[in-house]
């Protein structure tokens, strides 16, 4: 089903299962559509934080590690084939991709592909709190386990370009990706030196719309102008060079290109994409 939690058919199918089997969530505002989720079966709810047991919904609360608690299932509960199953999936993902057809966000879809077919499958990736990192919650493709990595929340702005430092610091035998907005970017310039010094494989993609971007959709969605969202900031990629990393300005058309390119060279690299990206409709108003 991927993880498109912010949309109403999704919400609508979690609510209609007999059983709802939740591990590590609180089910707090984003994973429960902004508080509209609503479950009708029985909630099982798995979290090693005694405090998220059952705080949203009713249910049948496991204090446990989830490895652990998971482990312990597969040992006890039987497999169980529903014919049905894949069906009723494939009918939820093309209503969502309906709503999403309808909202010329085509820009937005292409970029994200751009950045899926240039990451190899193995390399880890770490999403700042920016416009392209809310639609990789629920649209971008994983495919390997512990590879994407964001600071899902309110407090995680400037979360995207130290993390992967600090995963490249762990592991050099492959290329990692931090991506950040220019806003969340302007809290961690100065890694920038420690990534060229110790000479870190990790490639920093910067979609630069001038300011805080989605402060300046709910801003002008809800009073018809913004307020201090624009910001003064550098030039990011003569800012790069002048540290000694290797940096291009891309476009969403060569995107793919240049951040495979990135990628694929040693050491520290900068991608800077100049875009205004737009989210997608909510469901919960």
């Amino acid at each position: 089903m991927q993880s498109w939690l912010e949309d109403r058919h999704t919400t609508d199918f979690l609510e209609d299962a007999d059983v709802l089997l939740v591990v590590g969530s609180g089910l707090g505002e984003l994973s429960s559509n902004y508080h509209t989720f609503a479950p009708r079966g029985r909630v099982v709810q798995i979290e090693a934080d005694l405090g998220k047991l059952e705080s949203n919904h009713p249910g049948l609360g496991i204090h446990a590690d989830a490895r652990m608690a998971l482990a312990a299932l597969l040992e006890t509960v039987e497999e169980r084939r529903d014919p049905s199953a894949a069906e009723r999936v494939s009918a939820l993902l093309a209503k969502v991709r309906e709503r999403i057809a309808g909202q010329e966000l085509t820009l937005e879809q292409e970029v994200l592909a751009a950045v899926r077919e240039a990451l190899p499958d193995d390399s880890p990736s770490f999403w700042d709190m920016t416009i392209l990192a809310y639609w990789a919650w629920s649209a971008f493709d994983a495919r390997r386990p512990n590879t994407m990595h964001s600071a899902q929340g309110a407090g995680g702005l400037g979360y995207g370009f130290p993390a992967a430092l600090g995963a490249a610091a762990a592991d050099r035998t492959r290329p990692v990706l931090a991506v950040s907005g220019d806003g969340g970017a302007m809290y961690s310039i100065a890694e920038l030196a420690s990534a060229k010094q110790y000479e870190l494989p990790v490639t920093w993609l910067i979609v630069d719309d001038g300011g805080y971007g989605i402060l300046r959709e709910y801003m002008t969605d809800a009073f018809g102008e913004a307020t201090a969202t624009e910001l003064s900031r550098p030039d990011f990629v003569a800012l790069a060079e002048s540290f000694g990393v290797p940096a291009v300005r891309t476009t969403a058309e060569s995107l793919r290109e240049d951040l495979a390119k990135a990628l694929a060279q040693p050491g520290p690299s900068v991608v800077v994409l100049p875009a205004v990206l737009r989210m997608f409709a909510p469901t919960h108003l």
